[in-house]
């Protein structure tokens, strides 16, 4: 995970967040951690590693509310889903990054 936010870290925003338009990526992305701005900060700096498993986390609990069991489907699956959570976003307002 880097600092500037993946399309991982949008779609958690959009999906789990409930990103409203006039919030950014980030304060959504981090209640879809359920974790502050402070708690995301501190953990970068001083437990990545529990960061990483928060996202991870995340991820399997976006795909699952979808319908998709992340460690059983296909990787054909995967990217169908991700694409239609992506088309969801994109009709929600969401912009991805370039």
């Amino acid at each position: 995970m880097s600092t500037k936010p993946s399309v991982e870290m949008y779609l958690c925003a959009f999906h789990l967040g409930k990103r409203e338009a006039d919030e950014s990526v980030e304060e959504a992305y981090h209640r879809a951690l359920d974790i502050t701005a402070a708690q995301f900060h501190r953990m970068q700096r001083d437990d990545y590693g529990a960061l990483q498993e928060k996202h991870a986390d995340a991820i399997h609990r976006m795909y699952e509310t979808a319908g998709v069991n992340l460690k059983t489907a296909t990787e054909g699956e995967k990217a169908s889903l991700r694409v239609r959570l992506m088309d969801e976003a994109r009709k929600g307002g969401m912009r991805f990054p370039a």
